[in-house]
């Protein structure tokens, strides 16, 4: 007599596609995912850093799932000007930044 095979939990976090793990429902959370990405590919370049360093260490944290959100759905040119915030982000936050957005349960 054989066990039961277990499967392993879904995975969850900021990059799990999990409705579980959604706050909003998804209409409203992509149309505001949307926004906010369109704000942060209208920056210049040379206004990031001064936006990322006036952000305190959860502004951070939700800077970057936005960023790694917008990773997942690139746009035109929206990668380079993504990979300039996290640069800034990077920065301000350290690798601590990058783990609590990765390990974090909710999304944005």
């Amino acid at each position: 007599s054989s066990s039961p095979r277990r499967s392993c939990p879904r995975a969850s976090g900021p990059l799990s596609s999990s409705p579980a793990s959604h706050a909003l429902p998804l209409s409203r959370q992509e149309q505001a995912q949307g926004t906010v990405l369109k704000v942060l590919v209208s920056f210049k370049s040379s206004e990031i850093e001064q936006a990322v360093n006036s952000l305190d260490r959860n502004g951070i944290d939700l800077l970057m799932k936005y960023i790694y959100k917008g990773f997942e759905k690139p746009t035109e040119n929206s990668s380079a000007i993504l990979l300039q915030w996290h640069e800034k982000a990077l920065a301000v936050g350290g690798l601590g930044s990058i783990v609590r957005v990765l390990t974090a349960r909710k999304t944005v």
